[in-house]
């Protein structure tokens, strides 16, 4: 993939919340789920992340999003998956989204490349409170109302998703790759479940709220993204 100077992108770090304390065979099954969730991702997001998640230090994770309204998107769908795919485990990430130019990034490890989008991701997760696990950062000169409300509504779903089961991430897991209702229950990883179940599991993971908040994130980052690729 060729970068494009001047274009914006985004860039998401994230790092395993408590990964220390989980025993030698369970760390070893995180890597094979972070694999699995990078290649899964790229089939899933074909054309909006060009090169796999970039695993570093054992727990940590990065990932380019080409099309910076469709950040929030990957990263839901990357934290659905580890929190879906490591049970009985409750596990789950922290994860900043950085967006902004790019300078250069490797074609081996997306780690690699720096920018400005990396350096506000980077600095982002760095400065992120215990209270939060997700959020977004921008170079000055985008419109700070749109930017503030942005954050603020990824705060507010963040605090559905910290609260979500195995089960219900699993459910939300599959409504991001475009399944509804009965195709999830007939593919449920431990066998067939009622569609009335997948519904129950998405009410309660706050879905129907989720849904309204990546929508308008993915409008807004659209508008305030277009207008800064015009400058």
């Amino acid at each position: 993939m060729k970068i494009e100077r001047g274009r914006i992108y985004a860039v998401v770090t994230g790092d395993i919340i408590a990964s220390s304390k989980l025993p030698p065979h369970e760390r070893k099954r995180l890597l094979d789920v972070m694999q699995a969730a990078s290649k899964a991702l790229r089939s899933f997001l074909k054309d909006v992340v060009p090169f796999d998640v970039d695993i570093f230090r054992g727990d940590s994770w990065q990932l380019l999003v080409a099309k910076p309204e469709k950040a929030l998107n990957a990263a839901l769908y990357f934290r659905a998956f580890l929190m879906a795919k490591m049970a009985p485990k409750r596990v789950d990430t922290r994860l900043a989204i950085g967006v902004g130019s790019v300078d250069f990034v490797s074609q081996d490890r997306v780690s690699k490349g720096d920018g400005e989008a990396f350096r506000q991701s980077g600095r982002a997760l760095e400065n992120l409170k215990g209270y939060h696990r997700m959020t977004f950062a921008f170079p000055e000169g985008m419109d700070e109302q749109v930017t503030l409300a942005v954050k603020t509504v990824v705060y507010l779903m963040d605090a559905l998703v910290m609260k979500w089961t195995p089960k219900q991430a699993q459910a939300v897991l599959a409504v991001l790759e475009g399944k509804n209702q009965e195709e999830i229950g007939k593919s449920w990883p431990s066998g067939p479940i009622s569609q009335q179940a997948v519904a129950q599991h998405l009410t309660k993971a706050g879905w129907h709220s989720l849904f309204h908040g990546i929508d308008f994130v993915e409008k807004e980052l659209e508008m305030i993204c277009s207008e800064n690729n015009k400058l």
